[in-house]
């Protein structure tokens, strides 16, 4: 364990000089990841973003409760409570009839000022939930109670909103983790071309006693490196390109709804993440190569 730990630097040097021996194998491995890890760096930008609209859109959402016209203040106080206490709610706020009614001339113009003395408007809860998806099965609740006249959030347009946005959640992932499967793939079997070049040099290791774990050490440092130099262009597209479109936009897409993520600190996660995904890919990459090559010439 401590020797093997000793030859690292060895291992490091002997993959440097690796890369630079078979430069055409390694610019090709390095275009191979740059390509997806690009795909990759722009589906995550997108889906951080699509993410950033749905909790956005998801914490506007809210379940508006007309209560019935006979409740006291007492009765209403009491519901407010018991609201409060359901499973799911994160928040509940009460309007006023008179603070509905302003709000509806503040929206709709002086005209419904006619009814400031005959009031018509209900009072009213506003409630927030926890998550979105939970808000159907409290509107639910909510419209069984006593003294609720009717509660509701916008129905089946909502809805599927709300589905939309977990799929896009997944799916993104799905996609995300497919790229990264095929990163391994490319790396894999560019290294395996390498290997196939350098067989010479593998079996006069193998001639002279070196373990398989000696072999392999290498051929994974050059496959991190690979993958590490091939996340230099992502990482400029994420940073650079990234910050210009969000001042060009002016961190808005189309509405204030669609509010975009700040670049910073959010590149910098890509980055990192960039940075790992590639060398991570790489180490297997060539982990899978060397070890099917050697079992394969056992």
């Amino acid at each position: 364990m401590i020797r093997g730990i000793k030859n690292l630097p060895h291992h490091f040097l002997t993959a440097l000089k690796g890369l630079g021996r078979h430069f055409a194998m390694t610019l090709s491995s390095v275009s191979a990841v740059t390509v997806t890890l690009v795909l990759i760096a722009l589906f995550i930008l997108l889906a951080g973003n699509v993410n950033n609209f749905a909790v956005n859109v998801e914490s506007s959402l809210k379940i508006r409760v007309s209560i019935d016209q006979i409740k006291t203040d007492k009765e209403i106080e009491a519901m407010q409570k018991t609201i409060k206490n359901m499973q799911g709610v994160k928040q509940i706020d009460f309007s006023s009839k008179e603070d509905e009614l302003a709000m509806l001339i503040d929206e709709s113009g002086s005209v419904f000022k006619r009814y400031e003395d005959n009031n018509p408007m209900p009072n009213v809860f506003i409630v927030e939930v926890n998550q979105a998806s939970d808000i159907p099965v409290i509107t639910k609740k909510l419209n069984e109670m006593e003294g609720i006249e009717k509660a509701q959030y916008g129905g089946e347009q909502i809805d599927n909103m709300i589905e939309i946005f977990d799929t896009l959640r997944t799916g993104g992932a799905v996609f995300v983790l497919a790229l990264s499967l095929l990163a391994v793939f490319l790396i894999s079997n560019t290294i395996k071309m390498t290997i196939y070049t350098r067989n010479t040099e593998i079996s006069i290791m193998r001639n002279v006693g070196a373990t398989n774990g000696y072999i392999k050490t290498p051929f994974m440092f050059e496959g991190m490196l690979i993958g590490m130099i091939g996340a230099v262009i992502p990482i400029l597209i994420v940073c650079v390109g990234y910050a210009v479109l969000y001042d060009s936009m002016h961190g808005a897409f189309l509405s204030s709804m669609f509010v975009l993520e700040k670049p910073f600190p959010f590149t910098m996660y890509i980055s990192l993440m960039l940075l790992g995904c590639g060398a991570v890919v790489g180490i297997l990459g060539s982990f899978f190569a060397v070890t099917k090559y050697l079992r394969w010439r056992r």
